[in-house]
C-alpha cells in the first residue's frame, strides 16, 4: 500500500510499477540462466571424448565427464610414478 497524505494515497502506483519490474527480472533472469546453462552444457559435450557427435541426455554426460576425470586422474598416478622411479629424490 502507499501513504496516506491530505486524502490521497501517495507512492501506490510507483509499488505496483517496481513489483512488476522486479517480476519481469525474474523471469529474463531465469530465461538467461536457461540459456547460459545449456550453452556451457554443450560447450562440455565438445571438450569430453566421444562428445559432440549429437544431442545426448545429462546423466550421459555426466557419466562421460566422470569416467574421462577417472581416465585423467589415471594418468597422472601413472607419470607420479614413472618419474619417482626414473627420477629419485
Amino acid at each position: 500500500m502507499g501513504v496516506w497524505r491530505k486524502g490521497v494515497v501517495v507512492g501506490r502506483s510507483s509499488e505496483v510499477r517496481r513489483r512488476r519490474k522486479k517480476a519481469a527480472l525474474v523471469v529474463i533472469t531465469g530465461i538467461e540462466n536457461r540459456k547460459s546453462t545449456e550453452r556451457k552444457l554443450r560447450q562440455l559435450e565438445r571438450i569430453v571424448p566421444g562428445g559432440g557427435v549429437g544431442p545426448t541426455d545429462i546423466d550421459t554426460l555426466f557419466h562421460r565427464i566422470a569416467a574421462h576425470i577417472f581416465v585423467l586422474e589415471t594418468r597422472v598416478d601413472l607419470l607420479k610414478n614413472i618419474y619417482s622411479v626414473f627420477c629419485p629424490p
